[in-house]
């Protein structure tokens, strides 16, 4: 737990267990089973028990956990690791955790492209094309061994920087929806000032993609298939062969020697054949 203010931002979260008789606190636990999931790669009670036992003193003093100046630190047993589990509030445990956190309560209002002002619909037509500073990537995964009451697995879309992989938010989505229901309420916390937001082919939709230009001030690079007719004649008739191309940079002295040497591939196993050497005359007339 070497995240700055990482304790600070656990005891946001609400401990809805009873004072009485309390032995470990909720971020205690928060932080024995967050590091048994990410660093240790336990999904499973018994496997965080096991974890726990295998722990040293360090490690032990670093999760925060009860000293007992007989027995030494107090391990938590699997029915209190149960107990917090289903105690813990998994939207404020998120909120916590992400950085920057993501609005609980997002706005219900749906921006359209179609409702804008006009004075704000010239605006982003004239607005003056700058540069891309970052980029963002929005996909979805769906959680291993992770499922709600009703038996449906959880799924989850994550918002990641480009480059150094920083998760900037994550929300769940709904069993009944998919992940473009929530796609708006995943970008709306973040700037997104001349950001380019990535995504897969099912975020291509037309009424996200111009929220992302009048609402957020963004770029996007949409992902365009056949199941989208219209959009795909259209781009299959762009004069793709006319569009010049960037030159790739002069090599040099530098790049060269960076680059590795050609060689030759080696040879397929299955064009491969054992001979056996020759004998030379002199030799088989020998004897």
């Amino acid at each position: 737990m070497s995240r700055a203010e990482i304790w600070e931002r656990l005891d946001l979260v609400t401990d809805q267990r009873s004072p009485r008789g309390l032995v470990y606190p909720l971020r205690c636990l928060a932080a024995v089973w967050l590091c048994s999931l990410t660093a240790a790669g336990h999904d499973r009670v018994s496997a965080v028990r096991g974890w726990l036992r295998r722990t040293s003193d360090e490690e032990r003093a670093r999760l925060r956990l009860p000293w007992d100046p007989f027995d030494g630190y107090r391990l938590p047993s699997a029915a209190t690791i149960h107990r917090f589990l289903a105690a813990v509030d998994d939207g404020e445990l998120a909120v916590a955790l992400l950085d920057p956190p993501l609005d609980p309560n997002p706005p219900a209002e749906e921006e359209a492209c179609g409702q804008q002002e006009p004075a704000a619909q010239a605006d982003v037509a004239t607005r003056e094309r700058v540069a891309v500073e970052s980029a963002v990537a929005v996909d979805g995964k769906t959680s291993r061994h992770a499922k709600r009451a009703d038996g449906s697995r959880v799924h989850l879309v994550g918002a990641v920087s480009h480059g150094d992989g920083r998760l900037l938010g994550q929300v769940e989505v709904d069993a009944k929806t998919n992940e473009t229901t929530v796609f708006r309420r995943l970008l709306r916390p973040l700037d997104l000032t001349n950001v380019l937001v990535t995504a897969d082919a099912l975020h291509t939709v037309r009424a996200n993609l111009d929220w992302l230009v009048t609402a957020k001030n963004a770029h996007y690079l949409a992902v365009i298939k056949k199941n989208q007719p219209t959009m795909w004649a259209f781009l299959a008739g762009l004069p793709w062969a006319d569009i010049s191309r960037p030159a790739p940079p002069p090599a040099t002295m530098a790049t060269a020697a960076t680059r590795p040497a050609a060689s030759r591939p080696p040879p397929s196993p299955t064009s491969t054949s054992r001979t056996r050497p020759r004998r030379s005359a002199s030799t088989a007339g020998a004897g």
